[in-house]
């Protein structure tokens, strides 16, 4: 046997651990932890290196398995890892406290980063690093950042954004604007750019607002798009902007967008309220008292809305549901096509603002891995149920005298099968030379299945008894079977942990926006009844003043 060069060894390798990598990058993690068991119990090298363990370790971390990768990133450090394997162990630990709203803890991690950081975790740190307000110390000073990534990465505008914000915290106002607007530049891109430009836009508006700058911030204002996911919150400024700078009609028109909106965005029910009440401020008593009442109907019919809401997401496959269908959720453009069992076009617009909580997103994200296991050992639960009926069906096989009989008659066959064959070849004699060629073939194919047959039938005459699986074998498929359902229960019980988790979430954002419309709600027929006083009050003085020339009419009259 040829022996495997080193060159080939290091290659196949690569290949099992390109698996792994694969599913990384993907961000899928559960393949990627399963691909990564595989190739550590095959005995890659690569997977049972540090830097490979350390892999191991992060993707643990996205499951939340802190103690797990806890051991790991110890393992590297007594060890004396190298400092980049250091620093990647310390940025996974901040990663995981950030996601989990840990964010002293987080900044702690990142605090212990010093020296060579990895390349491809260079650009995710410097994210990390701006979302907990880190001073990225391994690189000094923030403005460093920016210089040390390609503009073209994912995350630079996020990046930039991010320092904007947090030089805006600390007073630096001018360094902020000139990010933002760094971030605006970027707008063309693609859609998600586009949504974070509007973002940007929106605070370089509101910081010339605080300083007094209407124009200025009228025109940031102005390059807003009156749709997408920002647009309802750069529409309500737009229109309290347009108030400041007593352009009413614009600012009738930004709050007639969002009055067409759901009743479930919370800008929305702001802007019916503020509509109605700019019509009164206008003197147009008549469109105020309409605007009213119409917003009076549409807080009764969205508070009717949050009741249909709380009794979907009750519903006891809705969880399940709701992360299977999460896609469909986020994009209204896929609802016909989809079909999802439950109406979450009646649960979702309230959940706009809960959707970017880090909290929700997390637990989503492990139910969404719990329901994917529950599905596998569902799977192999079923799986088991066969493995038994296999292996009790082997178990009563037999050999009695009839399958001796049977083995004695076919080699009777043979005998007469190597007759006829003799007889044929004998009778193609006669034949012409093209036509023996013909049953020459025939009789080649004809002599190998009875070669086939009878080593069949020698090797079977040599059995005494059927094949029976060992004992230690039987013993360990059934503990393999026992171990699958402990391991369903396990699951189950985490699901029926996390499921309430979810729905409390939701109702708590659904009692944020029942409150909010209730208190609109009364704020609207407060104003409808000031109206229609003041309407009555109008009438009575003009029925009044009526009367007064009526009398002083007559008066006149009478004196004549």
């Amino acid at each position: 046997m040829a022996s495997v060069s080193h060159g080939d060894e290091h290659s196949k390798q690569d290949l099992e651990w390109g698996a792994v990598l694969f599913e990384y990058y993907q961000k899928d993690y559960f393949s990627a932890l399963v691909e990564y068991e595989y190739a550590a119990t095959i005995d890659n090298t690569i997977a049972q290196s540090l830097s490979g363990k350390l892999l191991q370790g992060g993707m643990l971390l996205s499951y939340g398995l802190a103690d797990e990768s806890h051991e790991i990133f110890q393992e590297a450090l007594e060890l004396g890892a190298t400092p980049g394997i250091r620093n990647r162990a310390w940025y996974y630990l901040a990663n995981l406290y950030y996601h989990k709203s840990q964010h002293a803890k987080a900044f702690d991690a990142l605090q212990q980063v010093h020296g060579q950081i990895p390349q491809e975790l260079h650009p995710e740190y410097h994210y990390l690093a701006t979302l907990v307000n880190s001073s990225a110390e391994h690189i000094g000073v923030d403005e460093s950042i920016l210089d040390s990534l390609p503009e073209e990465h994912p995350h630079y505008p996020y990046i930039v954004f991010n320092l904007a914000i947090q030089q805006l915290r600390d007073g630096q106002v001018l360094l902020a604007i000139e990010k933002l607007k760094k971030v605006v530049s970027f707008e063309l891109q693609n859609e998600e750019l586009a949504i974070l430009a509007d973002r940007a836009k929106h605070g370089l508006a509101q910081i010339a607002l605080q300083q007094g700058q209407n124009l200025i911030a009228w025109n940031h204002l102005t390059a807003i798009r009156t749709h997408g996911l920002y647009s309802n919150r750069a529409l309500l400024t737009y229109a309290w902007t347009a108030i400041k700078l007593k352009q009413f009609n614009d600012a009738v028109a930004a709050l007639e967008i969002l009055n067409s909106r759901s009743i479930a965005i919370p800008e929305v029910q702001e802007a019916k309220v503020l509509l109605a009440h700019l019509y009164e401020q206008e003197g147009s008593s008549r469109k105020a008292l309409k605007a009213n009442l119409l917003a009076i109907d549409a807080f009764e019919d969205g508070v009717a809305k949050v009741d249909v809401a709380r009794t979907i997401i009750a519903k006891q496959e809705v969880p399940k549901e709701f992360i299977q269908n999460l896609e469909v959720i986020i994009d209204d453009t896929d609802w016909f096509g989809s079909q999802p069992s439950v109406d979450y076009k009646k649960l979702t617009p309230f959940l706009i603002d809960l959707m970017s909580s880090k909290v929700l997103n997390e637990t989503l994200k492990e139910l969404s891995d719990l329901y994917a296991i529950q599905r596998n050992l569902i799977h192999w639960d079923r799986q088991a149920k066969q493995h038994q009926l296999i292996i009790k069906n082997a178990q009563s096989k037999s050999f009695d005298k009839q399958d001796k009989n049977i083995l004695d008659k076919s080699e009777q066959l043979k005998r007469l099968l190597d007759d006829k064959k003799s007889e044929l070849k004998l009778h193609a004699l006669t034949l012409s030379e093209k036509q023996q060629q013909r049953f020459s073939a025939l009789l080649e194919n004809i002599e190998g299945d009875l070669s086939l047959l009878t080593s069949k039938v020698d090797r079977l005459q040599l059995v005494d008894k059927p094949y029976q699986q060992p004992e230690v074998y039987l013993q360990q498929v059934n503990d393999k079977h026992q171990q699958i359902k402990q391991k369903l229960r396990e699951t189950n019980q985490y699901v029926a942990i996390l499921e309430p988790v979810v729905r409390s979430l939701v109702n708590a954002e659904l009692d944020k926006h029942e409150e909010r419309m209730r208190y609109y709600w009364a704020q609207s027929r407060l104003a409808k009844a000031r109206l229609y006083d003041t309407t009555l009050m109008t009438l009575d003085k003009a029925k009044h003043k009526a009367k007064q020339k009526r009398q002083a009419a007559d008066s006149d009259g009478k004196d004549k």
